[in-house]
């Protein structure tokens, strides 16, 4: 172990980049697939869109649990997944106002749909809410697909 402690600049250079391909691996194989991302802007606009029901509540568990079998099955599919996103302090700040105004949506969607007797706002609102999350989950594709073609870890 403490046999060479003196590296060339050949040596390090070497390493620097064998490091950073595999970084770049790495990143291909987190990159999450298209279907992924599609099929849970379905559920999670069919958790928005069963609120037009009457009485949703049993059948919300479908969603519920259907989210965490696509969670599952992708990790497993994958063999990895990115732990850097959100990576930095305004990515953390943006998904937790993210998550805030979603839970706000959900709560006035459903406020509006019991004051007002309107059966149609929670499917408009889940078409809404699901295409945003499509949207979100093919920019974070896009942000790992940058990341495995530059190798950067930032």
């Amino acid at each position: 172990m403490a046999e060479n402690d003196n590296f060339t600049s050949g040596e390090a250079k070497d390493a620097l980049d064998s490091v950073r391909t595999m970084e770049r691996a790495g990143y291909r194989r987190a990159v999450p697939r298209r279907w992924f991302g599609a099929t849970r802007a379905f559920l999670i606009a069919c958790l928005f869109a069963l609120y037009a029901l009457e009485n949703p509540y049993p059948y919300i568990v479908f969603p519920i649990i259907g989210m965490g079998v696509l969670i599952a099955a992708s990790h497993e599919n994958l063999g990895a997944y990115g732990r850097d996103f959100p990576g930095t302090k305004a990515n953390r700040w943006a998904l937790v106002l993210f998550a805030a105004v979603m839970v706000a949506v959900f709560f006035g969607m459903i406020f509006i749909r019991r004051a007002y007797d309107l059966s149609w706002v929670p499917i408009v609102v889940g078409l809404l809410v699901g295409l945003i999350v499509l949207v979100t989950s093919e920019h974070e594709r896009r942000a790992y697909l940058a990341k495995a073609s530059e190798g950067s870890a930032e």
